[in-house]
């Protein structure tokens, strides 16, 4: 079929605009009828005019009024302990709030909000921050939906995700309408099901009514969309329902929203292309950091689009509407409150300081590996942001190996004071994985003199000997858009392990050499200067307020680091070169799909005294962190001593995401996964592991993460593990 060529119908104006859909309307008419399935037909004729619709709207700002309430089902005594999602009120009752929200969208797919005017009896914006945004900001005609919760694929693959079947037909606004069941052919929480309203002829989308599942809630979204030419395309109306069942606590939230539009600016095909902007700033998403309260009956009475109904009139009549605002103050001496915290994340707000707990038995925050066995850790985090859009953060946290029976811990401070040109000054103290210095790494070399590296059995070298802390005192600043000036100082110290039996043992064991005896009586330290550049060429950004945050970039990051020890500085023994290189990146492969990769290597060089060979950028992590995902990027097989065996390593890390890959393939299985991984990591260090393999296969969803890994050394295959964690922040 020959498509029309919509960028000179479309220049001239509203006429032209017109006719080009008069003739759109004859091809694909014609192509309706040569085709058998007619729900196949109308998706696909929607499909394929999908792209030019998604640019026809260039750029609008609009108001939307919302409101909404909570319906308690049901309730037990562990409401007490439930997330806030799940009660908005305290005591677990009936709540109704209403709000206006500005958003500004531009094209393709970014939108821009803030919070204008609140009310309600549970006062409260962040149900809507967080969950009600998440469906209203909606590109229909982009290929996902919901905050990239809900694949939406193209005419070419839609068939291999979902089937539909033709419903009925009626007639509005002298246009036919055709209604059309949506059915995914695998439960998964990436796709949706429901009815799709395709208008006849111009083949737009003029209603969806659908329902699929986000975090522990079923919901389900209605939205229409505009016809006549004022409000072509353009939302007008959704309702929103979410129904949440967790551990015999039910609730059901409604939320009806009205948009109402100030102006629409339309894309001109006339126009030339622009020089590329990194400045995001106004496409993204505006959160406010206070409730903006508003009482005043009049405002209201003028700025809802539709009356309250008697129901929602009687949360105001009873006056429960006069509470203090959850948000902005701190609840004293609630049991209830705290109790909620005991088990979830808590955040509040206490004098413009913002904090936030991971929850003191939250089940959430355990981990389990094949090396670490079961790790818990928690994390406070204390946020003060000032009007200059200066801040003061402080995050600390520690992580509990039962298996290795250690603690870990860690106390970061961090003080942005230039926000425009991300202007740090960071401070942390923490420990380390127990390490072993160089004297072990040249008896290695030496026992590894006509023997193979699977020939070395670490645990004949006694390598525990000294516990690890660290202390660092860095800055940073912006030399020019994505390219970053890093340095600071860092001193570490050294202290032998005082195991009363590690030490017996080793003290027994003749052929352990004199000069090792000597070495665990010692203290270690090493004062080391450190500088680095880190550079993201055609680096996006946005300002939040005032302070600057990088986004993404379709370039890669690169990074260098040159660190110097010094001795008979606060006690250093310590000399040596450390330098060490990486890059990153990911790169977007097809919807929803992606290709991860970080390659790094570092070395050790000018070496004139006993040294520990502790790598920044290769080591174990003993606190969960994230490489993009919150279990790649490191080796969940690679025994820990095996991290100061060497003066060089080389490592990669690689990592395909999609929310289709195996399990697509078992009904049912797939139905609460929202992201499948496939993994490789690579290792070189020139004695030890000369040719170290992990490959991982990995699983995800809001919650949890979890991964099976199989370790080879020189393809020879070595051991298996798994690895889980959980996670809702």
């Amino acid at each position: 079929m020959n498509k029309i060529p919509f960028h000179t119908t479309l220049s001239a104006g509203k006429n032209e605009f017109i006719l080009a859909l008069l003739l759109l309307s004859f091809t694909g008419s014609l192509f309706a009828q040569n085709t058998a399935n007619k729900a196949d037909s109308i998706i696909k004729m929607a499909l394929e005019y999908r792209e030019f619709y998604g640019k026809h709207i260039r750029e609008c700002s609009a108001q939307i009024y919302i409101k909404g309430g909570m319906q308690v089902e049901k309730k037990n005594r562990l409401f007490r302990y439930a997330p806030y999602f799940l009660y908005w009120d305290r005591k677990g009752a009936n709540t109704f709030v209403e709000a206006i929200v500005d958003v500004h969208y531009t094209a393709p797919n970014y939108f821009a909000n803030e919070i204008k005017a609140l009310n309600g009896n549970k006062l409260t914006g962040r149900d809507i921050q967080e969950r009600v945004m998440r469906f209203l900001n909606v590109n229909i005609y982009h290929p996902t939906i919901f905050d990239d919760l809900i694949l939406l694929p193209d005419a070419k693959n839609v068939f291999d995700y979902y089937r539909f079947e033709y419903v009925a037909s009626f007639d509005t606004l002298k246009n036919t309408i055709h209604q059309i069941k949506v059915i995914p052919k695998v439960k998964s929480r990436n796709l949706i099901s429901g009815f799709f309203y395709i208008a006849d002829k111009i083949w737009t989308v003029y209603r969806i009514d659908v329902t699929g599942q986000w975090e522990f809630s079923d919901f389900r979204v209605q939205t229409d969309y505009g016809l006549q030419w004022k409000n072509f395309l353009l939302p007008l109306n959704t309702a929103i329902t979410f129904h949440t069942n967790l551990l015999g606590n039910e609730t059901v939230t409604n939320y009806f929203s009205n948009y109402q539009y100030h102006s629409v600016k339309r894309h001109d095909w006339k126009e030339n292309d622009t020089p590329v902007n990194y400045d995001l700033s106004n496409y993204f998403d505006i959160q406010t950091d206070s409730v903006p309260i508003v009482r005043d009956s009049l405002f209201w009475n003028k700025n809802r689009p539709i009356p309250l109904s008697l129901h929602e009139k009687s949360f105001f009549e009873t006056g429960l509407h006069h509470r203090k605002p959850l948000d902005t103050t701190i609840i004293a001496n609630n049991q209830l409150y705290f109790s909620q915290g005991i088990l979830a994340p808590k955040k509040f707000k206490y004098n413009n300081v913002q904090f936030s707990y991971s929850g003191l038995l939250n089940p959430l925050k355990l981990a389990y590996s094949k090396l670490d066995g079961i790790t818990y850790w928690q994390q406070l985090k204390l946020n003060k942001q000032f009007k200059t859009g200066q801040e003061l953060q402080v995050s600390p946290n520690i992580g509990i190996l039962f298996r290795r029976k250690e603690v870990y811990f860690n106390t970061p401070v961090q003080w942005l004071f230039a926000p425009k040109k991300f202007g740090t000054v960071y401070f942390t103290f923490g420990n380390r994985n127990q390490s072993y210095n160089s004297t072990i790494i040249d008896k290695i070399n030496e026992e590894i003199d006509g023997k193979t590296p699977n020939d070395i059995d670490f645990d004949d070298l006694h390598l525990d000997y000294f516990h690890h802390f660290h202390t660092a005192l860095e800055s940073g600043y912006e030399l020019a858009n994505g390219l970053l000036l890093q340095g600071g100082i860092d001193y570490d110290w050294y202290v032998a392990v005082k195991e009363k039996n590690a030490k017996d043992n080793i003290l027994r064991d003749s052929e352990i050499d004199d000069d090792i005896i000597d070495i665990i009586e010692k203290k270690y330290r090493a004062f080391v200067p450190v500088i680095g550049l880190i550079w993201t060429p055609h680096q996006y950004y946005r300002m939040n307020g005032k302070r600057k945050e990088y986004l993404n970039s379709r370039f890669p990051t690169f990074s260098v680091a040159y660190a110097r020890g010094i001795k008979n500085i606060f006690k250093s023994n310590s000399y040596f070169e450390r330098i060490e290189v990486d890059v990153q990146q990911k790169i977007p492969v097809s919807l929803m799909r992606s290709f991860h990769y970080y390659a790094g290597t570092g070395w050790f060089s000018n070496t004139e005294s006993i040294y520990f060979a502790d790598f920044e950028n290769f080591q174990r992590r003993n606190i969960p962190q994230s490489w993009d995902d919150p279990i790649g990027g490191v080796f969940h097989l690679l025994p820990v001593n095996q991290y100061n065996a060497s003066n060089m390593y080389i490592q990669g890390h690689f990592m395909y995401e999609s929310p289709f890959v195996i399990l697509r393939l078992f009904k049912g299985v797939a139905k609460d996964i929202l992201k499948e991984r496939i993994y490789v990591s690579q290792l070189y260090t020139p004695v030890t592991l000369p040719c170290y393999t992990e490959i991982g296969y990995g699983v995800g969803n809001f919650f949890a993460n979890a991964g099976v890994f199989v370790a080879f050394n020189r393809g020879k295959y070595k051991s298996v593990g798994v690895k889980f964690e959980f996670e809702m922040r």
